[in-house]
């Protein structure tokens, strides 16, 4: 009797390659959302209390937004944004 393929091998069955996959998208999109809040509020003189502020947030929320220790939802980044001054744009599909 063989063996069922093992989680991690490439083999029939895998699913780790795909979550890995996932988490690998998602940890970039949250650095670079946290580093363009970073910049965008650096540029503006703020500290992270006055963007929490503005934002109806707290500074430790903006801390682990702009350290990229968390994925924001639509709604925080619609706050953020706003408080930033800038528009929020979402694009879902290939640019040019």
């Amino acid at each position: 009797m063989e063996d069922p393929p093992r989680q991690g091998t490439g083999q029939r069955g895998d699913r780790s390659r795909p979550q890995a996959q996932q988490i690998y998208d998602e940890t970039g999109l949250a650095i670079e959302i946290g580093r363009t809040v970073y910049q965008r509020r650096t540029e503006l003189g703020w500290s992270q209390t006055e963007l929490a502020r503005r934002a109806g947030m707290t500074q430790p929320a903006i801390a682990r937004l702009e350290t990229s220790l968390t994925l924001p939802s639509a709604r925080t980044l619609l706050r953020v944004a706003t408080a930033l001054g800038q528009p929020l744009h979402i694009i879902i599909g290939h640019t040019a």
